[in-house]
This record gives structure tokens, sequence and C-alpha cells, in this order.
């Protein structure tokens, strides 16, 4: 192995020692540098030591050093004696301008970072400074400057003044705001604006526009100049930029389930119809044991960014061991998003479906369904989340009054909840759904409830849980019922230095005809791979209640 020089720093505490190693030049020479440079160094190493230790408040620093070297490189042996440092004993801060009221200010001035009794440390100083500028900059006042900023140093007397004046200046506000872009219409695009002009200027403003642009249908970046060369009369012109996406797109996808077994998505979508922001799009889905179609029509409303109405159309065909539904479905819903992030949903939707139970009779059934639904997901967007929740919550129901052939009442509320630490993730989920109706029997399989399966209680197959009947065969077959429970709770441990995760979980549910559910109970383990498109897992599960053997469970997908 190659020689390296050796810097050995003795005395002081740690942080010092590391603030003069940073600061002496003579780290950057080769174990072959000529003497005569080497003590060139030397002589510039007691400024630089100087300078170190007095940026950490230490000014009656003294040292010894020691330069040697042998046949293969050089060493340097530096002890410290740092004395005690110089202490803040006063610290001034005045503020001036239309800034002074101002709560971004206000929080620097009661909290600046630097207490009476520290030790002074140019660093923090400094920081203190910044702070100032970079509150100034974010709202706007670009004429803010230091009246005065300085520190008295007593090095006998080991104290530090700090006296800091700064004139915030006034406010500036947006002038003229420029969008350049050429898909949409000029009037429809400025709708997702959240500022006008004649408004204080903020970056965080600012900044929430540009990812409300990032986030819609249309454009693939946005880019937001201030022209603060230009200002002018207090004002500073503000020019956005948006780059349009490409208007269609065609997506392949595949992937699989232990439940629908392999699966393959084909998409198109259409991100601008027309100049007024309108969308479409349409996926197929096909498994073993579903398929499924669907287009979409979508309308922004007045707030683009927050609201839209849907039209759609679609045809879901679910096979199971004990039943088939085949439903053709077309309707509308109003989507609301919240600034407090809870998505409100409004629909209308009429189906027609095709039910076959056990060894019931083929039924048709036309149902128009309202239904209102609000949901929200709150995750730290990392592929493995370590802490986040997911809740959703849905009312719908087919009043007879309204045409539909029988009537019923539903609610439905899934939650999922994510808690990480350093000895891992703990996982709950819970499902709850409640039926009300006069014949249970007139209810359609995609209405009624099942339990069971990957996402359920694993350990039984898919929609395998839930009360049954005698076939004419003399076969036990599920039929579903009107009510759900269904909990679980996960933990699992991260490998370090590793994307492979092992987990343990207990599940118990099932789905009945009343209030009074007879729960079933599974446990087992698991081993989870973080891919770049999220979790795969893959779960061995034991049912605890019946003789059954061990089943496998394989999913993939985001966690919340």
């Amino acid at each position: 192995m190659a020689a390296t020089p050796v810097i050995n720093v003795e005395g002081g505490a740690a942080s010092l020692r590391k603030n003069i190693l940073q600061q002496l030049s003579i780290s950057n020479e080769k174990c072959k540098a000529p003497l005569w440079r080497l003590n060139a160094h030397l002589d510039a190493a007691e400024t630089e030591i100087e300078v170190a230790s007095q940026a950490l408040g230490y000014y009656q620093l003294s040292y010894d050093s020691k330069l040697s070297r042998d046949d293969k490189c050089w060493a340097l042996d530096i002890v410290l004696t740092p004395g005690e440092p110089v202490r803040v004993t006063e610290l001034r801060i005045d503020i001036m301008g239309e800034g002074k009221l101002d709560p971004l200010f206000q929080q620097i001035y009661d909290k600046p970072g630097i207490k009476i009794g520290n030790k002074f440390h140019h660093g923090k100083y400094e920081a203190l400074k910044s702070r100032f500028e970079s509150a100034a900059t974010a709202h706007g006042y670009f004429d803010s400057k230091f009246v005065l900023s300085r520190v008295l140093v007593n090095a006998a007397e080991k104290t530090a003044s700090i006296e800091l004046t700064y004139d915030t200046g006034v406010r500036y506000k947006l002038g003229h705001i420029n969008i350049e872009q050429d898909i949409l219409n000029d009037e429809f695009v400025h709708r997702y604006l959240t500022l006008n002009s004649g408004d204080y200027y903020d970056t965080d403003n600012l900044l929430e526009v540009k990812n409300l642009y990032n986030a819609s249908n249309y454009y693939s970046a946005t880019s937001i100049n201030t022209n603060i060369e230009t200002k002018h009369d207090h004002e500073v012109d503000v020019d956005i930029g948006l780059d349009k996406r490409k208007r269609r797109e065609y997506s392949f996808g595949a992937g699989y389930a232990t439940d629908s077994g392999p699966r393959i998505l084909l998409g198109f979508e259409d991100r601008y119809v027309n100049r007024r922001g309108h969308f479409f799009n349409a996926d197929i889905t096909a498994s073993t044991t579903k398929k499924e179609a669907q287009a979409v029509y979508t309308i922004p409303m007045e707030n683009p960014a927050y609201e839209f109405l849907k039209i759609f159309t679609g045809y879901k065909k679910e096979e199971t061991a004990t039943s088939l539904s085949r439903k053709r479905s077309v309707g509308s819903s109003y989507t609301y998003y919240q600034r407090n992030k809870w998505l409100q949903t409004f629909a209308l939707t009429f189906e027609r479906e095709d039910s076959i139970i056990g060894d019931d009779p083929l039924k048709t059934s036309d149902l128009l369904i309202p239904s209102w639904t609000i949901s929200r997901t709150k995750t730290d967007a990392n592929a493995y989340p370590l802490n986040g929740w997911n809740l959703l919550s849905r009312v719908s129901g087919s009043p007879q009054t309204l045409g539909s052939d029988f009537s019923f009442l539903q609610w439905y509320n899934r939650a999922k909840y994510i808690w990480g630490g350093k000895y891992g993730r703990l996982i709950v989920r819970g499902e709850l759904g409640l039926t009300q109706t006069d014949n249970f029997e007139d209810l359609p399989a995609s209405v009624r409830y099942f339990a069971g399966g990957d996402a359920s209680v694993r350990g039984y197959e898919y929609q395998s849980l839930g009360p049954t009947k005698i076939d004419n065969d003399g076969k036990e077959v599920v039929i579903g019922g009107n009510n759900l429970l269904v909990t679980s709770i996960e933990y699992d441990y991260r490998l370090k230095k590793s994307n492979w995760v092992l987990a343990t979980f207990y599940d118990q549910g099932n789905a009945a005809d009343d209030s009074k559910i007879e729960l079933k109970h599974s446990a087992g383990v698991g081993v989870r791979w973080i891919s770049p498109i999220g979790p795969v897992r893959l779960d061995f599960a034991k049912a605890l209640d019946d003789k059954r053997s061990w089943a496998i469970h394989v999913t993939m997908g985001p966690d919340l």
C-alpha cells in the first residue's frame, strides 16, 4: 500500500481539531513534496490555525508543531492548548422597515440560534445573517440590507458583543404575470393560479403554482422566473414557462397476484382533447378471474387543479369459485380535492348486472346508484414508507323510487396505518362494510361482501369466506353477506443495507348476514422485495380455524 502523509492534531474539542485540519493547506501535499515547500506551509499554518480556532471562539489558542519525515513520507504532529473560549455577552438585533412586524423576521428575532453565554461561533453568526437575507428574498424585500453587522471581541476578557441592524425596506408585490404555453386557452391556464398581480411576493406561493402545473395532466415541466433585475414601482414581473406533455400516450403493463393470476393492462390517454383542458382515457385489464374495460371523459371545472367532472362507461366480468358477475355501467362523478388534502367524490351510476351465485339461476338487475366517497392518503412518498396512512369511506345505495329494481343502502370503510421506527414497521389495516336491504337475495354478486384472499384474510382463497348454503349437489358454496369485518396486524423488518424485508402477520375477518360475524383467523410469515415500482410480497399463511394447508400469496404494488 502506498504511503500517505499523516497529520495528527491533539488537544481541545473534536470540533476544534476537525476545523483546524480542514484549514491546513499542508494537507494537500504528497509524500514526495520537497522540504522547503513543507516548511512554507508550516509558516502559513500559524495564520490558518488562528483563523480556524477563532471561528469557534478560541482567541487565546497556542500550539506546538513538529514536522518529521523518513524515506517513505512526512508526518506532522500538532498539540493544541486552546485556552478559555470567548463567550457571547451581548446580542442586539434591530429590525427596521416594512418587515419589522413580518412573522418571518419575528421568528428569527425570537430564535436567533445564538444565546448569551454561548461560545462565540463565527459559523452561527454568519448563519444568522444568512437567515435574514434568505427570509428577505423569499418574501420580496428586495431592497433589504444590513445597516450594521459587527462583532466586538475582547480577547483579554473573553467576551463577544454582537450587533445586527437589518433594514428590510419595502415589500414588493407581483406585477405582470406572463404565462408562455401553446396548447390550452389562456383563460383556462390562468385558472390554475393561486395568486394575482398585486399580491405580495412570496416564493412559497410561487412554488405552489409550480407544483399545480407539474401535477396537471398537460405539462411535463414548469419554470418560474422572477424578473428582479427589472423591478419597478415596488413590483416584480413573473414569467411562467410551461413545457407541454405528449398529447397521446399508449401504455402496457403486466402483473401477478394469487387472487387473480397473471394480468395485463392496456391503456390509452389523450391528455388534451381540446383547448378547454378536457382529457380522455381508456383502460383494459384482463386476468384469470377478472376482465375489465373502462372509458372516462374528464372535464376540469372552475378550479381545475382541485375539481373535475367525469363521464364514464365500463364493463366488468368477475368469476370466482362460487359466483359469476357481468356488469355494464355508465355514469358521471364530480370530484373535489379539498385544500385539507381530503378527496370527495359524488357519483351517479347506472349498472346492469347479470349475476349467478352458487347454483342459483341467472339474475339480471338494473340499479341506479348514487354514492359519496371521501378519502385521503398521507405518506412519506418512499417506495418503502416508514410512516403514512390511507382512509376511505363510501356511502352508496339504490332507491327503488328512482327506477332501480330494488332498494339497498351500503356503507363501506377501509383504513391502513404504517408506523415505522428503528426496529421495523407496524402495519395495521381494517375493513368494515354494512348493508341495509329488505331482501338480501336480490343483491347481485358485486354488491355482496366476501372475505379471504391476498388483501383480506390470508390463508383463505379469494372470496372464500362468508355465509354459505348447500347447493343441489350437496356442496357448500359461499353466497356472500351484507356485512363485512376484516382486521390485520403485521410487523416487518428491513434487512440492513438491502432491499429485502422479513414480515410476520395475523389476520382475521369474515362476511355475515347480520351483526354477529364469526371471525376466521390466520397467521403467517412473508418476505418482501423493495423494487423500483414498489414492494413485491410473498406470504405464507395458515388458516387457524379450518383444516387447510399453508396458502401462498403473491402481490405487488405500493403499500399505501
